[in-house]
């Protein structure tokens, strides 16, 4: 009855916290020797603590992530959850969108790229799949539905070659491997997308930091 009492306990007190916590309690025992280790048991609860933050290029909305144990897909306002003490990566099904970094409040493809700037290639390159995917335009977000999630996958002959050969450092690789992309992952849309060009996914992605205070 005492040893459900602890666990019970110690439960209610995880749950308070919200930390990342490992407990270990130990029971029974005998008076020495062998028989100090008959009938013990040992109890262990482990938690990881997450914390929220929100991706940015207007708020993206359907990007797989994941941050040690943590993974999921970005919600309406671009928000997901990490580990703290871990890094966190960005997917378009299993497009990989620059490097892993640390978590933080607020991501931007400036974060995906090292010394990353609004005039460093890869990062507008980040920015003109991501703008060139959304599904609905002009609504203030960029938003990758469910359907293009499960195409963009290595699985799909169509498009295997094109993820695995685009490189956000290489323009003219780039432009091959996400003009295709684009064409299959979109084309269940009621429009015809095409690949925005560099100047124009600059000045959307400035304009998106400048009004959530990233940049001036």
């Amino acid at each position: 009855m005492t040893s459900k009492l602890i666990i019970f306990s110690l439960f209610v007190l995880v749950a308070l916290t919200g930390g990342k916590c490992a407990v270990v309690a130990t029971s029974g025992g005998g008076s020495s020797g062998s028989d100090r280790d008959k009938g013990s048991g040992t109890v262990i609860i482990t938690t990881t603590r997450q914390l929220a933050g929100q991706f940015i290029d207007a708020p993206v909305e359907g990007l797989r992530y994941v941050s040690g144990s943590v993974s999921g897909v970005t919600g309406v306002r671009g928000e997901f959850q990490y580990e703290p003490d871990n890094t966190i990566q960005f997917f378009i099904g299993d497009i990989a969108l620059g490097e892993a970094v640390g978590g933080q409040a607020m991501i931007t493809p400036l974060d995906l790229v090292q010394d990353g700037t609004l005039d460093t290639p890869a990062v507008i390159n980040i920015a003109r799949l991501l703008q060139s995917l959304d599904s609905v335009p002009e609504d203030g977000a960029i938003t990758l539905p469910p359907e293009l999630r499960t195409a963009a996958t290595l699985s799909n002959e169509a498009l295997s070659a094109a993820i695995q050969f685009l490189d956000f450092t290489d323009e003219t690789a780039f432009v091959n491997a996400a003009t295709q992309l684009i064409a299959v992952l979109t084309a269940p849309y009621p429009f015809t997308a095409i690949l925005i060009d560099a100047d124009s996914a600059r000045r959307h992605l400035r304009e998106s930091l400048t009004e959530s205070g990233i940049v001036n």
